[in-house]
């Protein structure tokens, strides 16, 4: 194994870390096995530079992809630098495939702590969030073409409700 370049977190507490030889099957393997109570969410974040997995084991994680819900039923978030027009320096986002206009926050994603709402374009299944994860692994971000909802804002003095803010 290399040096460490990311960490897949997962339920539990439970974290490995990655390095660049990994594949999409160390994606599709943890995803395909979400069953939404006892295996319900996976993050996935780069380590910053010069950074180790103890070093960032209980710090707050800048930028990461992650997953929570059912292998057949999951929502999508990413978080990532930018969101200055809303006067923040880093957005937590809801991924979801291209659509148009703004569909309504009506699909649960039953999660051991009570339902998250999402709309219908931003559920996945496993084996497409493996390769979104894949190409976020490989370049640091998702694939073009998937559509970003703002849910948070983050400031070196906390954090900003974004839920309403277009895009």
């Amino acid at each position: 194994m290399g040096v460490p370049t990311h960490v897949m977190a997962y339920t539990g507490g439970w974290a490995v870390t990655m390095d660049g030889g990994s594949g999409l099957v160390q994606f599709s393997g943890p995803l395909g096995v979400l069953d939404g109570t006892e295996r319900w969410h996976l993050t996935f974040y780069p380590l910053p530079e010069g950074k180790s997995y103890e070093d960032m084991r209980n710090a707050e994680i800048p930028q990461f992809l992650q997953a929570a819900g059912r292998a057949d039923k999951m929502t999508l978030d990413i978080r990532k630098p930018g969101g200055q027009q809303w006067g923040v320096t880093e957005v937590r986002y809801v991924i979801g495939h291209h659509h148009e206009g703004r569909p309504p926050l009506d699909v649960a994603i039953e999660l051991p702590n009570g339902a998250e709402m999402v709309s219908a374009p931003e559920v996945f299944e496993a084996e497409e969030a493996a390769e979104i994860f894949y190409a976020y692994y490989k370049t640091g971000d998702i694939p073009p073409g998937y559509a970003l909802r703002p849910v948070e804002g983050y400031t070196a003095d906390g954090w900003r409700d974004l839920r309403e803010v277009t895009a």
